[in-house]
């Protein structure tokens, strides 16, 4: 039986059609079961404060600077600092004072490892810090509930390392 031309280009159509919408489907699926979201790329610091007893305290001071990234393969990596921490006298890392060490450990901290994200209503950033300036928290699962709106996530970590209160954190997509 000889087909027209048409007839095998609507077919071949229609065959195209579908493989493309089940790979869209699976790739939706897949990212699904990697915990994309989002909240996947590089993000700025713009705010973070902590709550505890009805006080404010603004731990990395004002307009601190921090980034995190979330890729697309599960890994996470957090920085928090001050505006501006006080350069060594020694311009030696490990040759800091006392007290230069002790500012920069009070004004930063930073951690990595792998994440994902669940929750359908409400979204949680699921941590597992692998290694962290504070090591108190290697090897422990952290969960912190997000909220993206556009080009802003909203963060509640209600483990911070200042032992105690709640932290609220508020990112900027970095462009």
């Amino acid at each position: 039986m000889k087909r027209s031309i048409k007839e095998v280009a609507s077919v071949l159509l229609v065959v195209a059609v579908l493989v493309v919408g089940m790979l869209s489907g699976a790739s939706e699926v897949w990212a699904a079961e990697k915990g994309a979201s989002s909240a996947q790329g590089s993000w700025t610091l713009i705010s973070i404060y902590n709550e505890l007893d009805g006080k404010k305290t603004e731990q990395f001071g004002a307009n601190p600077r921090g980034s995190m990234l979330l890729t697309p393969d599960g890994r996470f990596s957090l920085i928090f600092m001050r505006a501006s921490l006080p350069k060594f006298a020694s311009n030696v890392r490990t040759k800091g004072t006392v007290e230069e060490n002790q500012t920069v450990v009070q004004g930063s901290v930073a951690f990595f490892g792998k994440y994902e994200v669940t929750g359908d209503k409400e979204q949680i950033l699921n941590l597992h810090i692998e290694g962290s300036t504070f090591p108190n928290w290697d090897g422990q699962d952290q969960k912190r509930p997000i909220t993206v709106n556009g080009d802003e996530l909203q963060m509640v970590n209600r483990t911070p390392s200042v032992g105690g209160g709640t932290n609220y954190v508020v990112w900027k997509r970095a462009k």
